[in-house]
């Protein structure tokens, strides 16, 4: 999402690597390397994860980025290995 706005839920499911689920306060994603999510989750390979955060939405002050980063929370190394969908508005 490339405006402000509130994250309801998203599902990732990872093809054949790890990895984890990085969720950024941004309009579109950020270099590879260092990085400061506002949340991050770890998905094994072949997996997958819904987030359920409509009783209690998520505000993002500048947009909605969600990336698929095999080395980690904080050091993004984008996949595109894996499926991503959002709910936001």
């Amino acid at each position: 999402k490339a405006s402000a706005g509130n994250l309801y839920g998203y599902n990732v499911v990872a093809g054949a690597s790890a990895g984890y689920v990085p969720v950024f306060n941004a309009t579109s994603a950020p270099a590879d390397g260092a990085v400061t999510p506002a949340r991050c989750i770890p998905l094994a390979a072949n997996a997958g994860v819904e987030i359920d955060l409509r009783g209690q939405p998520t505000y993002f002050s500048s947009g909605i980025t969600i990336v698929f980063s095999t080395t980690g929370c904080f050091t993004k190394t984008a996949s595109a290995t894996a499926f991503i969908a959002a709910d936001a508005k």
